[in-house]
């Protein structure tokens, strides 16, 4: 095979993988992971059934890489900042954004399906940044401030998640259900970002409540985080 084909057929993989994610993340979301079989994705994507195994993978797999590819999307928009709660800024959002919400939605639909966390690919680049992020801020805090503030950053960050995640997922009911329907995007966005941010606020040693958020930053590192 010369260079030229070779090139070219593996521009035409990463199409045909594009198209297989972008079918299941549509079909996972829209029916939910059980309901959903490989046919369907290769169906839906317009391809050979078999092409999905050869190219991603099992069903669990296609999940796994859909959920990874959403993750690396929302890290990227944060890279390398050493600040923790300008960086949960940033993730939010863009996770806030309409084409990140079907991520947050197939999570909480995953979830709910009772699909086991190792079929998600195990890790969610996201929430491991904010943590290890949350847990550098705690470990430079005095340790006057870490005896009272107490809680260990992996909850703190994974309470944060789940609010976000509960929000996005349940927002068309939960805004009627609370009378917030006078309130535009923008406002809802930034009520969400003081509450979420609040709890880092209150809850991570080395945060304090009446600063701004460069009190998140902490000493640069060659260490990737993510």
């Amino acid at each position: 095979m010369t260079d030229q084909a070779a090139v070219k057929r593996r521009r035409g993989r990463d199409a045909t993988t594009v198209a297989i994610l972008d079918a299941a993340e549509e079909l996972f979301t829209m029916r939910g992971y059980t309901a959903v079989t490989v046919r369907d994705i290769a169906d839906h994507a317009g391809i050979s059934h078999p092409l999905v195994h050869q190219y991603v993978g099992s069903k669990a797999d296609v999940l796994s890489a859909v959920l990874s590819r959403n993750e690396r999307r929302l890290v990227s928009t944060a890279p390398n900042n050493p600040d923790l709660l300008e960086s949960t800024r940033l993730i939010l959002r863009n996770g806030l954004e309409q084409a990140a919400r079907a991520h947050a939605r197939l999570l909480m639909q995953s979830a709910l399906d009772d699909v086991p966390y190792e079929e998600s690919g195990g890790r969610f680049a996201a929430i491991e940044r904010l943590i290890a992020l949350a847990q550098r801020v705690a470990a430079a805090a005095s340790p006057a401030e870490r005896a009272e503030k107490d809680l260990d950053p992996r909850l703190v960050v994974a309470c944060v998640g789940s609010l976000f995640l509960g929000w996005v997922s349940g927002e068309s009911w939960m805004r009627p259900a609370a009378g917030l329907t006078e309130m535009d995007d923008a406002e809802l966005a930034d009520g969400l970002e003081r509450v979420l941010l609040g709890i880092l606020r209150d809850h991570v040693p080395g945060l304090g409540r009446d600063v701004g958020p460069a009190t998140g930053s902490v000493p640069s590192t060659d260490e990737q985080i993510g």
